[in-house]
């Protein structure tokens, strides 16, 4: 019962954060309400022309965790971007009352003031946890100060930016062993959009004519970028400038 009023407290902050954009003038709305999936890119990454791109996926319509890029460069850094609605579809990641805090934390001045940086951070290491957790998960282990975390902000938007080691597995036996460990150094950077919750192109299109309710959900985003744990001050300052370069444009 209690995850279920969660889930519906969730649901009405979103719905909630709709209602206040509806209130605008029509002019100021159409500005602020979510862009259409299929219209333009739903994020940018200023140094991806730097890395070798194995997957890159500009948008996305469907109500599920994706994974949005991933990318390798040199020194052995990898790129990720991670987009998870929030709701059921984070419910195996994320409690519900961390998700409601996510979608307080980046929705409202206010909120964000009296949450702070540092419980944003708890909360992604507490998803890590969960991941280390699983014995079928190549992660092993994570080491992140929730204190030493910060916020960007880019274009009127804010990022929450965080930084741990994380031991994986590398490599794994056909019987699942790891054959090789290895510690990585991560760079994070998290925030949270509010999108519409088309399922498909062509629910989207009936929604901006008119034709079914438009709906919205608070979607997390999550950026990493990582190097081989001691890769050098050349290797962070990489890191770094592809975290700092990650935008979300999607409203």
């Amino acid at each position: 019962m209690r995850v279920a009023h969660l889930l519906t407290t969730l649901a009405t902050a979103t719905a909630l954060r709709c209602t206040t954009r509806r209130a605008l003038g029509a002019g100021a709305a159409a500005a602020a309400l979510p862009r259409p999936a299929f219209a333009a890119d739903e994020w940018r990454l200023g140094v991806i022309k730097d890395y070798a791109v194995t997957k890159k996926q500009a948008s996305s319509v469907r109500i599920r965790p994706e994974t949005m890029l991933t990318a390798t460069g040199e020194g052995d850094t990898e790129l990720k971007l991670l987009k998870v609605p929030l709701g059921r579809a984070a419910a195996a990641s994320f409690a519900p009352e961390d998700q409601l805090v996510l979608a307080k934390y980046f929705s409202s001045r206010t909120d964000a003031e009296k949450i702070g940086p540092s419980k944003i951070a708890s909360i992604m290491k507490a998803s890590l946890q969960k991941q280390a957790a699983n014995p079928q998960s190549p992660l092993q282990g994570v080491k992140l100060d929730p204190g030493a975390a910060s916020v960007e902000t880019r274009n009127g938007r804010r990022y929450v930016a965080y930084g741990y080691d994380a031991d994986a597995c590398r490599r794994l036996s056909e019987d699942g062993e790891c054959l090789r460990r290895g510690t990585r150094y991560v760079e994070a950077r998290v925030s949270v959009s509010l999108e519409s919750q088309a399922r498909t192109l062509e629910e989207q299109r009936r929604m901006d004519e008119g034709e079914m309710e438009q709906r919205y959900v608070d979607t997390l985003w999550v950026f990493t970028a990582s190097a081989p744990k001691g890769a050098g001050d050349a290797a962070l300052g990489a890191l770094r400038r592809a975290a700092e370069s990650f935008e979300v444009v999607v409203d």
